[in-house]
C-alpha cells in the first residue's frame, strides 16, 4: 500500500512547477559579456559534495530531484530547491577530489543481488576520476574532447594544486556555446537523430530497465506497443540486441523511463521488480517528425524542459531520439543580431588603429632612406678596406697552407702509430678476457671437481649403513612372520588363556600389531630402496672421469640430473609441482665425458625451473594448496608448469636434448649475451654468469658440438644440445 501511494505521488510531479525549468530559463536570461570565457561560464562552482564517510542513505537523498515526504494519509509531495537536483555527488577528502558517484552508479547499485543501502559513498564511488586541470591553456573545446574520449558526462575541474573549482556538464557546455549555429534552421532532425533506440514492451517491470541501462550503457529506455494490425511476439527486455534498425517491427512509443527516473524510484525505496514499466513512465511524449528543423526541436525541448524528444513516423512508429547534446546550440536572433554589432564595432575601432598605424609607417619609410644613403656612403668605404685587406689575407693565407701541409704530414704519421697501438690494446684486451675467462672456468671446474669428490665419498658413506639395514630387512620379515604365524599357532591350540595374557594382548592391541607390523616393514624397504636410487644418483653424478671419454647412457645422466633436482619439482605451499614431460628417443651409448654433460644438463635444467618459478611467482598459473590444486586444462597439456625433456637421433651422427619450458621466454636483448661470461640477470649472491658460458665451452668446444637457444617471450624457452655419437677427439 505503502509503495502504490509513493508511485501515485511520483506520477503527479509536475514538471512544469519543477525547479528545473525555472533554473534553464534563468540562465538563458543572463547576459554573458563578450570577454568571459566559455570555460569559466559553463563551470559549475557549487557541485554537490560529500566526505567519504557519507552513508549511501544520505546521497541519494541528496542526488534526487524532489525530497518527497510520502504519508498515508495521502498528502501532495512538496519539491525541495533546486539545490539538491544534482545528477552527481562529488566525494572530496581535505579540499582534493578521491571519487565521483553518478546516476549511473546508482543504476549499478539497483541492479546489483545484494543490498547495499548501508554503505557508505566510499565503497561504491569511482574512484580518481577524468579530470580537467584549468590553465591559461584550456578552453571549452578541450573540455568537449574529454568529454567524447572518455564517454563521460561529469567532467570535475580542479587548479594546479589539484583542489577542487566545480564541474562540467554537457548541458552546461550546450548553454555556454553562443552565438546562434546559422546552420541549425537548415538541417533537419533525421541529420543528428540517434536511430539505435534501446526499447522494452510496457509489460517490462522497472528492474528489466535498469539491468538494460547498466547493460547497454543508456541513460534512456523507450516504452513501445504494437498496433494490432501489425502484430509482433512479445519483446524480452533482456534479449541481447533490443536495438532500434531498419528491420525492426513497426512501435508505436508510448513512454520514456530515464535514469533519472530510476534513481527517484530507489529515493523513494520502491520495489524495482513489482513496478510495472506503463505505470511509471513518462508520458505523454513530447515528439518530433524526423523532417523539423533543429530549430524546432530546440524549442520543443526549452518549452517542455525536457532534455530529449522522440521521432515518429507518418504512422506513430519510433523512428529515434534526438537529445540535447545531438544539436547545435541554437539562441535567440537577437544575441546574434548584437553580437554582430559589437564585432562591426571592435572593425571600426581596429581600422583607426591601422590608420594611425600607416602615418607612423610613412615617417618610418622617409627615415629609412635617409638611412639607407649614408649606409651606401659607408658600404664604398668598407668595400676598399675590405679590399686592401684581403690582398694581405691572400698573402697569410699562402703560408698558412704550407704550414698546414707541413702539419697533415706529421699528423698522418701520427695517425698510423695510434692505429698500431690501438690494435695492439685491443689483442691485449682480448687476452686479458681469455685469461679471465680460463681462470673463472678453472674455478668453477675446480668446484665441481671437488663437489663431485664430496658427493662421491658421502654416497660411499652413505651406501654402507643403507646396505647393512637393506640386507637384514629381508631377515628381519621372515623372523616376524615366523613369530606371528608362532602367535597364531598360541591362538589356535590355547584359545583361553590366562586372564594375565588376555589383558597384555589387549593393552598392546595385538591384532592391531600384527596388521600394521608388515606395513611398517614394507614401508621401511620402500625407503631403503628409495635411499639407494638416491645414492647411485649422485654417485653417477659425480663421477670421477670427467676428462674420460666413456660410453655414456645419456637417459641415465638426465634420470639423475631430475633426480638431484626433485626437492625443486615438488608443489610447496602455494607453489605447484613442476611437471616432467619426457619423450625419450632410442638413443645409443654416446662416448663423451660423462661427468661434463651431467654439468651441462645440470646447468640448464636449473635455469629452466628458475624460469618457471619467476612465471609461477608472476601469478602466470593459479597458485592452488593442497585442498584445491591448479587442474590441468584439457585443450593443453603444458596448462600447468612444465619442463619437457625430449631426446633422438638426428643426422645419424648426432644425439639431440631438447630441453624446454613454458615460462616467461627469453627477451632478444638478453638472448644473444646468454653465453657470454657473467652475464647474469639474477640478483647478486644467485648467480654468477658462468653456468652457459661453460656449458657453451664444453659442448661445443670441447665435445665438437652445438648449443642453441629458441625463445619467444611469454611463451617459453628451449635449449637444443646436439652431440656426436663418436667422439673425435
Amino acid at each position: 500500500m505503502l509503495q502504490e501511494q509513493k508511485l501515485q505521488h511520483f506520477r503527479n510531479f509536475d514538471p512544469q512547477s519543477s525547479p528545473i525549468k525555472s533554473c534553464s530559463q534563468t540562465t538563458r536570461q543572463k547576459t554573458r559579456p563578450l570577454y568571459s570565457s566559455p570555460l569559466d561560464s559553463a563551470i559549475d562552482r557549487h557541485p554537490l559534495i560529500v566526505t567519504p564517510e557519507t552513508p549511501i542513505a544520505k546521497v541519494l537523498s541528496l542526488m534526487n530531484p524532489m525530497r518527497i515526504s510520502c504519508h498515508i494519509s495521502g498528502d501532495r509531495p512538496h519539491p525541495v530547491s533546486n539545490s539538491t537536483k544534482r545528477s552527481c555527488v562529488l566525494v572530496v577528502k581535505e579540499s582534493r577530489l578521491i571519487g565521483i558517484f553518478t546516476e549511473r552508479d546508482i543504476i549499478k547499485l539497483t541492479t546489483a543481488s545484494a543490498c547495499s543501502i548501508g554503505l557508505t559513498i566510499a565503497e561504491v564511488m569511482t574512484s580518481s576520476p577524468i579530470t580537467l586541470k584549468q590553465s591559461d591553456s584550456s578552453d571549452i573545446f578541450t573540455a568537449i574532447f574529454l568529454l567524447r574520449q572518455h564517454q563521460i558526462r561529469h567532467l570535475p575541474v580542479v587548479d594546479a594544486d589539484d583542489r577542487l573549482l566545480g564541474i562540467i556538464t554537457r548541458e552546461a557546455i550546450y548553454e555556454a556555446l553562443q552565438p546562434v549555429n546559422l546552420q541549425s534552421n537548415l538541417r533537419c532532425v533525421a541529420d543528428v537523430m540517434t536511430k539505435e533506440v534501446i526499447y522494452a514492451p510496457k509489460t517490462a517491470s522497472a528492474l528489466d530497465l535498469a539491468q538494460l541501462m547498466v547493460k547497454h550503457q543508456v541513460n534512456y529506455i523507450a516504452i513501445v506497443d504494437t498496433p494490432i494490425d501489425h502484430p509482433q511476439p512479445a519483446i524480452a527486455p533482456t534479449e541481447n540486441s533490443p536495438f532500434l534498425t531498419n528491420n525492426s517491427p513497426l512501435l508505436i512509443p508510448v513512454g520514456i523511463v530515464t535514469e533519472r527516473d530510476i534513481v527517484q524510484f530507489h529515493a523513494l525505496e520502491l520495489n524495482f521488480s513489482q513496478i510495472c514499466v506503463a505505470d511509471a513512465m513518462s508520458s505523454p511524449l513530447f515528439c518530433v517528425s524526423p523532417t523539423d528543423s533543429l530549430w524546432k526541436a530546440h524549442q520543443e525541448m526549452q518549452r517542455h524542459c525536457v532534455r530529449r524528444l522522440v521521432v515518429i513516423g507518418t504512422q506513430g512508429e519510433l523512428l529515434g531520439v534526438v537529445s540535447q547534446s545531438s544539436l547545435p546550440p541554437v539562441f535567440h536572433p537577437s544575441e546574434m543580431y548584437g553580437t554582430i554589432e559589437i564585432l562591426q564595432q571592435a572593425v571600426d575601432d581596429r581600422a583607426s588603429q591601422l590608420q594611425l598605424a600607416n602615418q607612423q609607417l610613412q615617417q618610418e619609410i622617409l627615415e629609412r632612406q635617409r638611412a639607407e644613403e649614408a649606409l651606401r656612403q659607408a658600404h664604398d668605404d668598407l668595400k676598399q678596406q675590405v679590399e686592401e685587406r684581403t690582398a694581405q689575407l691572400l698573402e697569410s693565407n699562402e703560408l698558412l697552407r704550407r704550414d698546414i701541409i707541413k702539419r697533415q704530414r706529421v699528423e698522418e704519421v701520427l695517425r698510423r702509430k695510434q692505429n698500431s697501438l690501438k690494435i695492439q690494446a685491443q689483442e691485449l684486451e682480448k687476452t686479458v678476457r681469455k685469461l679471465q675467462q680460463t681462470q673463472s672456468q678453472l674455478v668453477q671446474t675446480e668446484k665441481m671437481s671437488s663437489l663431485g669428490q664430496m658427493i662421491a665419498g658421502i654416497a660411499h658413506e652413505i651406501n654402507n649403513p643403507v646396505n647393512f639395514i637393506y640386507g637384514n630387512l629381508s631377515h628381519t620379515s621372515h623372523y616376524v612372520k615366523e613369530l606371528i604365524q608362532l602367535l597364531e599357532l598360541y591362538q589356535h591350540h590355547y584359545p583361553e588363556p590366562v586372564s594375565e595374557i588376555r589383558e597384555a594382548a589387549a593393552d598392546i592391541e595385538v591384532d592391531f600389531l600384527v596388521e600394521d607390523l608388515s606395513k611398517i616393514l614394507s614401508s621401511m624397504q620402500v625407503g631403503t630402496d628409495r635411499i639407494r636410487q638416491i645414492v647411485l644418483s649422485m654417485r653417477n653424478f659425480s663421477r670421477s672421469d670427467q676428462a674420460n671419454i666413456k660410453l655414456v647412457d645419456i637417459h641415465e645422466g638426465i634420470d639423475s640430473t631430475l633426480l638431484i633436482l626433485q626437492h625443486r619439482l615438488k608443489a610447496q605451499g602455494g607453489h605447484p609441482a613442476i611437471q616432467i614431460i619426457k619423450e625419450y628417443g632410442d638413443l645409443p651409448r654416446v662416448e663423451c665425458c660423462g661427468g661434463q654433460i651431467n654439468q651441462v644438463l645440470m646447468n640448464i635444467i636449473s635455469n629452466a625451473i628458475d624460469a618457471v618459478d619467476e612465471a609461477i611467482k608472476k601469478g602466470k598459473w593459479f597458485m592452488g594448496n593442497s585442498t584445491n590444486p591448479p587442474q590441468p586444462s584439457v585443450s593443453s597439456p603444458l596448462s600447468l608448469p612444465a619442463i619437457t625433456i625430449r631426446t633422438e637421433v638426428i643426422d645419424k651422427g648426432f644425439v639431440a636434448i631438447r630441453i624446454s619450458d613454458n615460462g616467461g621466454g627469453i627477451p632478444d636483448r638478453i638472448r644473444s649475451k646468454l653465453f657470454d661470461p657473467f652475464f647474469t640477470t639474477k640478483p647478486v649472491g644467485k648467480g654468477t654468469g658462468l653456468g652457459l658460458s661453460i656449458s657453451y665451452h664444453l659442448i661445443v668446444e670441447q665435445h665438437g658440438g652445438r648449443l642453441e637457444c629458441v625463445s619467444e617471450t611469454g611463451v617459453g624457452t628451449e635449449f637444443a644440445i646436439e652431440i656426436p655419437i663418436v667422439s673425435s677427439h
